[in-house]
């Protein structure tokens, strides 16, 4: 997470670097605001704060190791600095040295009052890197601690918010943290069924997102015997008190009975997101796609364009292929028979034509995650960046390939082609920081030695 730069009042001559750093800040140019601090800090070489905004200027240029180096410098100078601590963590995380991290976590936990904003900026970091080394009950119980759900697992049905008569969920986060999380809904509703609540319960349990979700859940969820109700998200200040966010659930599940957070032995199934209507839809595949052409595949190549948030930008720029990556990509494709798709969102989706890029069609509209589980549920395969697709394409079941950074978000885990999230998905990662060649080369081997898998369906 990005920190707001610190500003010290300093001389006149390193002012004006102080200055101009601020404005490269404003223009997102991040390299150039390091520079900058770097100038103050050369001035003034015992004030660790301007190395700390030099680290931080250098890690949302996605350049963790510099940044390391920096935030190494700064705490060298003050080594009880919070700012510096949590960004030293985050660099080690993008470095795949999630130990390493964890220690300044558990530090910074020690160090940090969990009602401070700090603090609950420390244990949602905290509670990824644990996501990253399959350490899930610890995760959970530090993303609960968020809310102030203090909770110990294996306690009686009462005490558990999950076991109320009445019980909604609210999104939290991204599309893809929602769709990622919704997996625990069929072992929510198991349990509240075992505890007598409701026929079969799903009785008086709705589930609260934002509007892309509400038609794709509804469809999605429907298979269960009694769904909860989807609804469009509503303000914070509206939300009953017995809201629960849907990524504490599982930590809630555990208060009743030793129910195992390892991902491979829950109730869920595989496919915990189906529905008749996604495969029952008009053949347009059979319409747009020769019998005799190669395997249709859907391709998105871009992750969410939130460019405004210094945060989000980062994760935009990292996810994403640039443009010579793309080419290689659709043309290496094509080239061995494939019919590729484009599944493109946002204004990203016309980068395909700027590059003179023959992608399908589906023909459908794409507006809305519900229309693209249509598509999904046709494709013989999806390769995506690291976006919401990736985890649609897994909590449908369909097979999915994953092109990720080397610094991937720690759900991906790390140095592994698959994911416990995901069992259908296979994931192809950068070799090294920013070698997407790598990333693209390995997934068309893989593409022309299993190429006869993926028939068309």
């Amino acid at each position: 997470m990005a920190e707001k730069p610190l500003n010290p009042g300093v001389s006149p001559s390193p002012h004006e670097h102080l200055v101009q750093a601020q404005q490269w800040q404003q223009q997102g140019a991040w390299l150039e605001a390091a520079a900058s601090y770097a100038a103050v800090a050369e001035r003034l070489p015992a004030d660790h704060r301007f190395l700390a905004n030099q680290a931080n200027a250098l890690w949302l240029a996605d350049l963790p190791e510099a940044a390391h180096r920096c935030y190494s410098r700064a705490l060298h100078l003050q080594p009880d600095c919070p700012i510096s601590q949590r960004g030293l963590a985050s660099c080690l995380r993008d470095l795949n040295q999630f130990d390493a991290a964890l220690q300044v976590h558990r530090h910074l936990a020690q160090q940090l009052p969990l009602a401070t904003a700090e603090g609950q900026a420390n244990l949602w970091a905290h509670s990824q890197v644990l996501m990253g080394v399959e350490h899930f009950e610890e995760a959970y119980r530090l993303m609960a601690a968020r809310r102030n759900l203090r909770l110990e697992p294996h306690s009686q049905p009462g005490n558990s918010p999950v076991f109320g008569d009445e019980l909604t969920l609210v999104s939290e986060q991204g599309l893809g943290d929602t769709l990622q999380f919704v997996r625990f809904v069929p072992e929510l509703l198991r349990q509240r069924q075992a505890a007598c609540l409701g026929v079969d319960g799903g009785a008086d349990v709705q589930l609260w997102v934002e509007p892309p979700l509400v038609k794709l859940l509804s469809e999605g969820l429907a298979w269960l015997n009694a769904p909860p109700t989807i609804q469009t998200k509503t303000p914070s200040a509206s939300q009953p008190s017995h809201a629960l966010s849907l990524l504490n659930l599982p930590h809630a599940l555990t208060m009743h009975q030793a129910w195992p957070p390892a991902l491979s032995t829950t109730s869920t199934p595989t496919a915990y997101l189906r529905s008749a209507l996604w495969s029952s839809q008009p053949r347009w595949l059979a319409q747009r796609h020769p019998p005799a052409s190669g395997p249709a595949v859907g391709l998105v190549w871009a992750a969410g364009r939130k460019l405004d948030d210094p945060f989000c930008a980062r994760e935009y720029h990292k996810r994403s292929l640039p443009g010579r990556m793309l080419w290689q990509l659709v043309t290496g494709l094509q080239q061995q028979g494939a019919c590729v798709y484009n599944l493109q969102f946002g204004p990203d989706q016309a980068q395909a034509q700027a590059l003179g890029l023959n992608l399908h069609s589906s023909g459908l509209s794409l507006e809305g995650l519900a229309a693209a589980a249509r598509v999904v549920a046709q494709l013989d395969l999806v390769i995506t960046v690291d976006t919401a697709m990736a985890h649609l394409v897994g909590a449908m079941g369909r097979s999915g390939w994953v092109l990720l950074p080397w610094s991937a978000d720690p759900r991906w885990l790390a140095d592994t082609p698959s994911t416990p999230w995901y069992p259908s998905l296979r994931l192809f990662r950068q070799p090294r920081g920013g070698d997407w060649q790598g990333a693209v080369d390995q997934l068309l081997a893989a593409f022309k030695a299993d190429f006869h898998s993926y028939g068309c369906q």
